[in-house]
């Protein structure tokens, strides 16, 4: 497993994925995400990511958004929606695996009076008619607060929560809990 781990990072690490203007790499315990995302422009986010957690397998997406200012004046909310294509891998019991389309967005303030300061989260829901193969529904909730180190480094504390529905096997909970992380623009 931790060759196919350090294989799916050298092919972020030494492909065309190497020019995205942002990186996230998160972690606790059990679980480690990477997510790279790409501004195609002004308005227009794609992502890919890797979410996997050592026991209960693995979840790997691409995904598209529309961002912009939430709010008139400075624009301290910023949002984004849409929606992301994912592979949910199961190593629990059954080994199941397919694939859903969740639907969501996120949203990120940044507290003006303090502006190296910053709160956000993200949601995103894919019921039975957005599942495809073994899996009937996905789940992802996200609240993060985060400090701003230097203009294009964040680090932050997070609260997440992934849960993949199967159809002939209970629902896997792919990380629950508190993770820390590591944000950088460039």
């Amino acid at each position: 497993m931790l060759r196919r781990c350090l294989t799916v990072l050298a092919l972020f690490a030494f492909s065309p994925l190497a020019a995205a203007t942002g990186l996230d790499l998160n972690v606790n315990s059990n679980v480690l995400r990477l997510t790279m995302d790409f501004e195609v422009s002004n308005n227009i986010i794609v992502d890919g990511s890797w979410l996997y957690h050592q026991d209960r397998g693995n979840v790997f997406g691409a995904g598209l958004h529309v961002t912009g200012a939430a709010t008139g004046g400075r624009n301290p909310l910023q949002a984004g929606l849409g929606g992301r294509l994912l592979r949910v891998d199961s190593d629990v019991k059954g080994r199941d695996d397919g694939q859903v389309l969740p639907l969501g967005g996120f949203v990120s303030y940044t507290l003006p009076a303090y502006n190296r300061f910053a709160i956000g989260g993200s949601l995103y829901y894919a019921p039975d008619v957005l599942a495809f193969g073994d899996t009937n529904r996905y789940f992802e909730g996200n609240v993060w607060g985060a400090y701003s180190v230097l203009r294009n480094g964040q680090v932050y504390l997070g609260l997440r929560r992934v849960e993949a529905g199967f159809k002939n096997s209970p629902s896997v909970t792919f990380d629950t809990g508190i993770h820390a992380g590591l944000r950088l623009r460039f």
